[in-house]
């Protein structure tokens, strides 16, 4: 092997320390390296000059492996095995001299010659690694949303009272925990069974006809498509209705801090962006894919979002609250059945709970019930939750074959 093997370099404005916290962010969770491997790449770039990770130079160390033991309270061989596992990962080479003597020769600041470890593999996988450390953070984010999922729907199968429901779902998930658990395959899973499980709970009070059921299958025409240029397919809302005058940023003005968080990670509001946030609202306010299914049949993909967008904010209200919406499913489901009778008034319900965000703070959730004497008094608060909750009362009472679980 060459010992004059350089290097492309790293990209402008970066260090070597910049090389090196990224790959101590992703070694390990991303390409099953040890710790000592880890550790030791730390020595290789500490002994190295800013000057070596410029384009053609050589960046490389010849500090024999013994020495790197020493200073690292490790035997010869652990180094040894720890530099046969980089290498195989593609980090380093190796290409010691005669009966494996590492040498060099730096000449004025630069590597003219090195037999030893050389870096230029590393330094060269700079925007791999970068791409993996992108991966790994989206797939934390996935992992934290998905074990939040898995508690919010663990908390709702103990509310529901079943004893017998209650034992299976820690069956599933022995007691209750997901921090051990770092795969999100097994997290979804998991998450699916006790979505299935919750839904089931609610459809036995509520049991939907075959016919109905059926719906799940357009599920995919109700997906949201989020566009950059508007499309005259983009709105499937009534064209002359008072809904059209409700711009997107409007709508997100009265949101919950989450959802417009959600939203501003999709690109800003819109109502592509709109409409996928409430479907990914469905899924930790607990509403089935099917119920926000028909809602999108029923009146469009926007009307849809903006209901969800609605019964979010009266679901963040504080436990215990008077108009806090208890099942975000059945208010959905109640609003939808009701829709094609012309009785639920969207655009209302969004014009009361503008002028309450205006006229007082917005709701904070709270895990303790608000007392009465902190309740809304102002005439206009909790206009919109006191509809909400009525709309809920009244699907309950009704017993409709079409009432669906969320």
């Amino acid at each position: 092997m060459s010992t004059t093997l350089a290097h492309s370099g790293l990209p402008s404005g970066l260090t070597r320390f910049d090389l090196l916290r990224l790959f101590e962010q992703v070694a390990r969770p991303g390409f099953g390296l040890s710790s000592t491997s880890v550790v030791l790449v730390r020595h290789y770039v500490l002994k190295t000059m800013d000057a070596d990770y410029l384009s053609g130079r050589i960046c490389a160390v010849w500090t024999q492996a013994c020495r790197f033991a020493e200073a690292l309270g490790r035997t010869s061989r652990t180094i040894n095995s720890a530099e046969r596992q980089l290498e195989q990962a593609g980090f380093i080479i190796r290409n010691a001299g005669i009966n494996g003597e590492r040498a060099g020769d730096r000449q004025d600041g630069t590597i003219v010659w090195a037999a030893g470890i050389n870096l230029a593999p590393l330094v060269d996988r700079f925007a791999e690694l970068k791409a993996k450390a992108e991966a790994l953070n989206l797939q934390g984010r996935a992992i934290q949303q998905c074990r939040a999922e898995i508690r919010q729907l663990g908390q709702r199968i103990r509310e529901a009272g079943d004893e017998t429901l209650r034992e299976r779902a820690e069956a599933i998930l022995p007691d209750g925990r997901t921090a051990r658990i770092s795969r999100i395959d097994r997290l979804v899973a998991i998450r699916e069974a006790l979505s299935a499980m919750l839904e089931a709970i609610e459809t036995k009070h509520d049991p939907v006809p075959r016919a109905l059921k059926s719906s799940d299958a357009p599920e995919e025409n109700c997906a949201p498509n989020i566009q950059n240029k508007k499309s005259s397919r983009s709105r499937s809302a009534f064209r002359l209705d008072p809904l059209e005058r409700i711009r997107p940023d409007m709508a997100l003005s009265v949101a919950t801090e989450g959802y417009r968080s959600v939203v501003e990670a999709l690109g800003g509001p819109s109502w592509p962006n709109l409409v996928e946030a409430s479907w990914r609202s469905c899924g930790w306010l607990g509403i089935a894919q099917s119920t926000w299914g028909r809602a999108c049949l029923q009146f469009g993909r926007e009307r849809a979002a903006l209901s969800v967008l609605l019964i979010d904010r009266n679901f963040e209200l504080p436990s215990g609250h008077r108009y806090r919406v208890l099942s975000p499913g059945r208010c959905l489901a109640g609003m939808t059945r009701r829709a094609g009778k012309a009785v639920v008034n969207l655009n209302g319900l969004f014009r009361a709970t503008e002028r309450e965000v205006k006229n007082g703070p917005p709701a904070v959730k709270s895990e303790r019930p608000l007392p009465e004497a902190e309740a809304p008094q102002s005439p206009m608060a909790g206009v919109t939750a006191r509809l909400l909750a009525g709309m809920e009362r009244r699907v309950s009472k009704e017993g409709h074959p079409g009432n669906s679980g969320g």
